[in-house]
């Protein structure tokens, strides 16, 4: 890899995939770190991307989880570099106000659906 990535993008990919983790589970953000033998806080700040976990925090998780330690870092990779980051802000931005927009434009009862329609798919993401 080519291109430097920031710690906040490191701590963002972690909590992507601690979160993941912890929904596969089933369990409340309470019952994980009780049973990660943690601090509920500790481990709130890393599921929220606020700490980074130190290597042998993500050990406990991968042996936890039955996860390696490399698939914690699979997807560092697809960090855009810095120029590239800041062109998808934009591009992001743009286009949630033309979603917005062309929500505002229709009927309250097919924006309801639209948005039940789109809980539904990020759910179904979210379990994959």
């Amino acid at each position: 890899m080519d291109e430097e990535f920031t710690n906040e993008q490191l701590k963002e990919l972690l909590s992507r995939k601690l979160a993941m983790l912890r929904k596969r589970s089933g369990q409340t953000i309470e019952a994980t770190a009780d049973s990660l033998d943690m601090d509920f806080s500790e481990y709130y700040r890393m599921l929220r991307g606020k700490n980074m976990p130190q290597l042998r925090t993500l050990l406990r998780f991968s042996r936890r989880y039955g996860v390696t330690l490399d698939w914690w870092f699979d997807g560092v990779e697809m960090i855009p570099p810095a120029a590239a980051r800041h062109v998808l802000r934009l591009q992001s931005k743009n286009l949630e106000g033309q979603i917005v927009s062309l929500l505002r434009r229709l009927d309250a009862r097919f924006q309801e659906v639209l948005l039940d329609t789109a809980k539904s798919l990020v759910k179904k993401t979210a379990k994959a």
